[in-house]
């Protein structure tokens, strides 16, 4: 059954973070920042589980072109703020049901909505799992997508010139701000956001003969799963160098248990449909 996954943050220098070494990062890609004094090198060109990395850009500015190392460093440029904010990211997992061009397809089609949405230019980078991320114990279905947004609006001149403004989209003004715009709260904007790309990616499964994936909580959905709890870096070291930790343990008679509410779920789920089928076959029957 496809995971539903869609979460959001910022990229900031509060937190010691860069625009461009976070897009060498994820795209697996050599970028240098062009600042004469603190300019570095981000090298992530060796990097494995990249599939695919592109610069996704609004409707608006479909006839133009600008190069990743270009856009972030643009956008570094445009914040004055030690703390400033320089990106955006948006985290969605992606259908493992899906083939591979199936699921770039579905997340170019996402990073285009969102970059129209906020007038913004995105970077889509779509990750696979490695060998050794399975062999750690990362799930060998976990396909996804990070997609960067810049965190001004964009435009492009009469000469095709990319460049981005002064104006800050509308995802990183104040709720105070959002609210003299006609706009609702940020907590607001991001569970539109989460429905959003519910809606764009069971258009996909739908149309594949798959399951449906849902935004809403487990509990909202009446499932009765519980969380994990957080391992930590020093537990989640020693769990994959094959040494079990009370945490580590904790988790695991976790998701025995949620396997089988899950699967209790799941066949009551398909008694239901079983039933609807019976009933519509009567129908059709009497008719």
């Amino acid at each position: 059954m496809a995971i539903f996954m869609a979460s959001t943050k910022s990229v900031s220098r509060a937190k010691g973070q860069s625009a461009i070494a976070a897009a060498a990062y994820r795209a697996g890609d050599k970028l240098l920042d062009e600042d004469k004094d603190h300019g570095k090198l981000h090298d992530y060109q060796k990097r494995s589980g990249v599939l695919s990395a592109d610069i996704i850009l609004p409707t608006a500015l479909a006839n133009g072109d600008i190069g990743r190392a270009e856009l972030w460093n643009m956008a570094e440029r445009n914040e004055t703020r030690k703390n400033s904010r320089v990106a955006r990211e948006w985290l969605i997992a992606l259908p493992h049901e899906l083939n591979e061009q199936d699921r770039k397809d579905l997340a170019h089609d996402f990073a285009k909505t969102l970059a129209d949405r906020y007038q913004v230019i995105a970077d889509c980078a779509i990750h696979v799992p490695t060998e050794k991320e399975i062999e750690r114990g990362a799930s060998p279905l976990n396909f996804h997508a990070h997609i960067l947004l810049t965190t001004r609006t964009a435009t492009i001149d009469d000469d095709g010139k990319i460049y981005l403004t002064k104006d800050k989209a509308d995802s990183e003004i104040s709720d105070d701000d959002r609210r003299k715009k006609g706009l609702p709260r940020m907590s607001v904007e991001v569970k539109a956001v989460r429905e959003l790309w519910e809606h764009t990616a069971n258009k996909v499964l739908e149309a594949k003969g798959h399951n449906l994936i849902d935004s809403r909580s487990y509990k909202s959905q009446g499932i009765d799963l519980v969380p994990q709890i957080k391992m930590g870096k020093d537990a989640t070291h020693m769990e994959r160098k094959g040494m079990p930790t009370e945490k580590g343990q904790f988790n695991r008679e976790i998701i025995q248990s949620n396997e089988l509410v899950w699967n209790k779920h799941l066949d009551d789920n398909q008694k239901t449909n079983d039933k609807a089928d019976r009933t519509i076959a009567d129908l059709r029957e009497s008719k």
